[in-house]
């Protein structure tokens, strides 16, 4: 088995690998290539291929320099169990969204895949020395990513594990996911539908390029409410970049009360798996449970309604995800050194 390096990612190496929906894959891909370089960060591939030729894996690889995503700040995610890594950071897999990109063909035995995914670090450790990073962080790896790469973790520095709220969805309608809640969950939705429902805020259903210079600074309110010092030019980049995600669909639910936009969701939707992408509002016009509304009750809805199979949204605020029917996730993450210390 042997790695190759590569500048960018093609549509026949995906399909190579078997990815399913492999355009709505490199659309994503694409998208996280064009923001880690607007942050400053060096992106290549490695491909893990037979002696024969034959590809088997695919690892993006993103060193970044301060500042970066906040999501993958190691201090951050393995709280206290390392100290500050310094100004520079070799990401394998992740550029944020805490979504891991570690791709293996389809299908591969359990050893083939772990070797492969071995390979796969043992290069991007050998990048990474060269670039000048002493570790390398692994964030995010969904369950079947983390069982590939179980034996790294006698070898890692650190290891963590953090939870992103999901929802299968198994309703035929609303009212059927409604009865699912038990009775004061139940009680409080109804009572946060009926105040939206009062407010006179109008819902559109639109496009996201149509909206994300109109909407950016809803954005730019809740990331500086959150300690993000990004302004609306920032957001609407942010926004218009989704808007670009080739091979899927982007959407907007965007709640109008006067004539102006107070609030909206971002609904990525990819087959049947809708992903919620950024939520804003305007924090001066009166509080109708418009975040809650925009945020779960109408993507679920209007999932129900679609025949979706699963909402995903994301991490952060999971206790308010839970009590609204998520699920949770792990997403485990390791940081191992460029090279591995002797004696481990």
């Amino acid at each position: 088995m042997r790695t190759e390096e590569v500048g960018k990612v093609s549509i026949d190496l995906l399909d190579e690998l078997g990815i399913t929906a492999s355009d709505q894959v490199l659309g994503e891909l694409e998208r996280h290539h064009i923001m880690a370089r607007r942050r400053g960060a060096r992106v290549t591939y490695l491909v893990a291929r037979r002696t024969s030729g034959a590809a088997l894996g695919l690892l993006p690889l993103y060193q970044f320099s301060r500042p970066y995503e906040s999501s993958l700040a190691p201090e951050s995610i393995f709280e206290g169990q390392v100290p500050s890594t310094g100004s520079r950071l070799c990401s394998a897999g992740g550029a944020g969204g805490y979504r891991n990109h570690l791709f293996l063909r389809s299908p591969l035995t359990p050893a083939c895949g772990a070797d492969a995914a071995r390979t796969l670090l043992s290069a991007a450790r050998e990048v990474a020395s060269t670039a000048g990073c002493p570790q390398v962080l692994i964030p995010d790896l969904d369950p079947a990513q983390a069982r590939w790469l179980a034996e790294l973790e006698t070898d890692a520095i650190a290891v963590a594990t953090r939870d992103k709220a999901v929802m299968p969805i198994g309703w035929g309608h609303f009212s059927e996911y409604l009865a699912a809640l038990p009775r004061k969950r139940r009680w409080q939705v109804r009572q946060e539908r009926r105040a939206f429902a009062d407010s006179g805020i109008v819902v559109r259903d639109e496009p996201l390029s149509a909206v994300a210079a109109e909407v950016a600074p809803l954005l730019a309110q809740t990331q500086q409410r959150h300690g993000d010092t990004a302004g609306p030019h920032e957001a609407e980049f942010y926004l218009a970049m989704l808007a670009m995600t080739s091979g899927s669909e982007v959407r907007a639910l965007v709640g109008h009360l006067s004539g102006r936009p107070v609030a909206f969701s971002v609904v990525h939707r990819l087959g049947g798996t809708w992903t919620i992408r950024a939520v804003g509002r305007d924090y001066a016009a009166p509080d109708h449970g418009q975040y809650f509304n925009l945020t779960y009750y109408e993507p679920i809805a209007r999932a129900i309604a679609d025949g979706a199979t699963l909402i995903d949204f994301g991490a952060g605020s999971l206790r308010a995800k839970r009590f609204r029917g998520c699920r949770l996730q792990p997403l485990r993450s390791l940081l191992i050194e460029t090279a591995p210390s002797r004696g481990r």
